[in-house]
């Protein structure tokens, strides 16, 4: 028998056995956990690390000023904390004003690109922390990174004051919490679910295009809760309260529209359905990216997407993420991994959607500029499909022992240089640091100007370039500048008609008709505007003239100005000497070379426009000396136009290429009129000039009749 001590000796070893073996287990727990804490701590300061670098880069290559586009508007409204375009974007609004009150400078547009840029970095870390979540390989997120953050389309909308790189940080942000969703468990997910939600919720008030990845997102978290058994009523009630919370900042619209008094707002969100019109964007179109406009449909759409990524990724990334299809099959079945599978099937829902909604024409460069930034959230998705399959690769291959291979790191090495690369091919297109075309034209354009002037504004460029520089630069304070195409919306004299004291307003509504109508507002026409405000200043339109209503052609006519032009009424005598005198400065210190800018590039749009200005006089005359019935005034009209564009060509090196056209065929004119003129020398300019217009511009239409000009001309010379 053994005796109690014995038995008791045995049962405090039977104890601290099993307490050595949970010990030992915990150890293990304790050891691994650690593990993943220091693996977590490394991937948040390597993403961290590339996020400063990729933010560093923007900022050494910030517009200093006003870029173009939407920005000056953008800008303008959040200074005051109005409301901009159509769906608002109070988020991107409200973070802009703060960025104008805290950060130092001067230059309001510079503030603002700042904070942009910032947008782009935080961006940058949340992408990177994603795909070391998906790979745990710090070279697959220096490749993402380096791939998407210095993609020329990424790098353009990340320093500039657009709404774009806030989406950009959104969509990567909902990508990261979507896996950190999916490693929870339990009560850890169902808070996950929140503050995803939330994320939802609040990205949805920046940029409505984000509704196909919430959406996408929401069917997978709520299969998931479901599949887990987690799922309540009380549970889905609060992921939506925590939805409608992310939307909160949309109150910010009635507020702005009630309360403040900002110079620049658009639309009138005091009432319900004023706020419904401005959040569905109905005065754009619903659904669409253009009122009224027209494009090519699905496929070309997607061609052009496809065109895109082969340019600005590479072949090789597009074959990674071609490899990358059968990564997400693989780990859609061999792992309970779902986030690859969700992600990819955002993109593809998104483009395809998109594709057919954007309904711009794409052979247009500039509304290619405008389709085209709306791809950057699908590019994240497709740069980390092609980042994982990367990753794969790259273990495929470390698994053979060689010294040579583990010591060197080649998959660090190759994402490094591939990001390199991109950089580099990317750097000088991108590099805005020197770009202040946009604000030199608004500058020139609007110093220019008569004293007192009244400025009618159409489209983008001159109504949010004046915009900004009138309201956030506080220059030329004495004149009024209205854009005619907000004129055309009902709310637009009664929300914004008492911020234009020297104008005159003859009703509350412009329309078709002159009179009261049946809810007792008073419509009126362009040309009643016209009448009542004639007298009291010259009047302008900048760049073009509303089409919406014709009726000013009745009783006037336009004389250029510039990129403008005067309304002049008819009858009234011009003296074009006095008004060639009080032109001929416009736009002649331009020198920003034509064609020297990006055709899908808002600084094209505007040298092209500057250009046109240097002989808007020129081309005017020379229509009005084709069209006029008297010969004398046709003549002195002819002898006008051809001593401008001399002079346009004397003195502007380097001009476009039509003005070899304009000029020759001005000087071909000058050979029918009796003039002091050298005829010899008109023929030889005829010839010269149709020459030079050709080798420049070979596939000119008019080519045949301008070649046969050529020949005869050359015979003339001859005899």
């Amino acid at each position: 028998m053994k005796t109690p001590k014995q038995k008791n000796v045995k049962s405090q070893k039977q104890n601290k056995g099993r307490l050595n073996g949970k010990s030992q287990k915990e150890d293990k727990l304790s050891v691994t956990d650690k593990r993943d804490d220091m693996r977590d701590t490394y991937d948040t300061e390597l993403s961290l690390v590339l996020g400063l670098v990729t933010f560093s880069v923007y900022f050494t290559t910030l517009y200093p000023s006003l870029p173009g586009g939407d920005s000056g508007e953008l800008i303008a409204a959040a200074q005051e904390l109005g409301v901009a375009h159509p769906p608002g974007y109070p988020v991107f609004t409200m973070l802009a004003w703060l960025a104008i009150k805290l950060v130092p400078g001067e230059s309001v547009a510079w503030k603002v690109n700042l904070q942009t840029s910032m947008f782009g970095g935080m961006a940058i870390v949340f992408l990177a922390l994603t795909v070391l979540r998906l790979t745990r390989r710090p070279s697959a997120a220096v490749l993402a990174v380096g791939m998407w953050g210095w993609c020329k389309l990424t790098w353009a909308w990340s320093i500039t004051a657009e709404v774009f790189a806030l989406n950009n940080l959104f969509v990567a942000l909902l990508m990261f919490v979507a896996l950190k969703f999916e490693d929870a468990e339990n009560q850890s997910q169902i808070k996950m679910s929140f503050v995803g939600s939330f994320v939802c919720g609040l990205s949805l008030c920046n940029q409505h295009t984000m509704v196909v990845y919430v959406f996408c997102l929401a069917i997978w978290v709520l299969y998931t809760l479901h599949k887990n058994k987690i799922l309540s009523f009380s549970v889905l009630v609060k992921i939506g309260l925590s939805f409608l919370t992310g939307l909160l900042p949309y109150f910010y619209l009635p507020l702005s529209s009630w309360f403040l008094r900002s110079r620049w707002t658009w639309g009138d969100q005091r009432s319900f359905s004023g706020l419904l019109t401005h959040l569905l964007r109905r005065e754009y179109g619903t659904f669409d990216l253009g009122k009224g406009e027209t494009g090519q449909g699905l496929m070309f759409g997607l061609r052009a997407y496809l065109d895109h990524i082969l340019s600005d990724f590479t072949v090789v990334i597009c074959v990674l993420f071609l490899l990358g299809l059968a990564v997400i099959v693989n780990r859609h079945l061999r792992t309970t991994e779902r986030s690859l599978t969700v992600f990819f099937t955002m993109m593809t829902v998104y483009l395809l959607f998109f594709s057919w909604r954007a309904n711009l024409d794409l052979n247009n460069p500039l509304y290619l500029g405008v389709v085209e930034r709306f791809w950057m959230q699908s590019d994240m998705v497709l740069v980390t499909i092609a980042a994982v399959t990367y990753s794969d690769i790259m273990s495929f291959f470390l698994q053979i022992k060689m010294t040579f291979i583990n010591y060197t790191r080649p998959d660090l090495l190759v994402a490094i240089l591939v990001s390199v690369f991109q950089l580099q091919r990317h750097y000088n297109l991108s590099d805005q640091s020197g770009n202040l075309v946009i604000r030199e034209m608004g500058v020139d354009i609007l110093n220019t100007m008569p004293k007192n002037a009244i400025i009618l504004t159409k489209g983008d460029l001159p109504s949010n370039t004046f915009r900004y520089l009138h309201l956030c630069e506080k220059l030329r304070p004495d004149i009024q500048i209205f854009d005619q195409e907000i004129l055309t919306y009902d709310w637009s004299v009664s929300m914004l008609g008492w911020t234009m004291p020297g104008i005159t307003f003859p009703g509350d509504m412009f329309h078709l008709t002159n009179g009261r109508r049946r809810d007792g507002r008073i419509s009126f026409t362009f040309e009643r505007f016209l009448d009542v405000n004639y007298d009291k200043a010259p009047i302008f339109a900048c760049i073009g003239i509303q089409d919406h209503e014709n009726s000013w052609q009745n009783g006037y006519t336009t004389v250029p100005y510039g990129v403008c032009s005067q309304f002049v009424k008819k009858g009234t005598h011009v003296d074009f000497a006095s008004h060639i005198i009080s032109v001929r400065n416009i736009a002649q210190n331009w020198t920003h070379p034509p064609g020297g800018f990006p055709e899908t590039s808002w600084e094209r749009v505007a040298t092209d426009e500057m250009w046109n200005a240097k002989i808007s006089m020129a081309y005017f005359l020379y229509d009005r000396s084709q069209a006029s019935d008297h010969e004398q005034e046709s003549r002195q009209a002819l002898l006008m136009s051809y001593q401008l564009y001399t002079h346009a060509i004397e003195t502007n090196p380097g001009y476009p290429a039509y003005w070899h056209k304009n000029y020759a065929l001005a000087c071909e004119k000058m050979l029918h009129i009796p003039s002091n003129y050298d005829k010899q020398e008109l023929t030889r300019n005829v010839v010269q000039h149709f020459e030079k217009f050709l080798k420049r511009e070979p596939n000119d239409p008019d080519k045949k009749p301008i070649l046969q000009v050529i020949e005869t001309f050359k015979q003339r010379l001859q005899s």
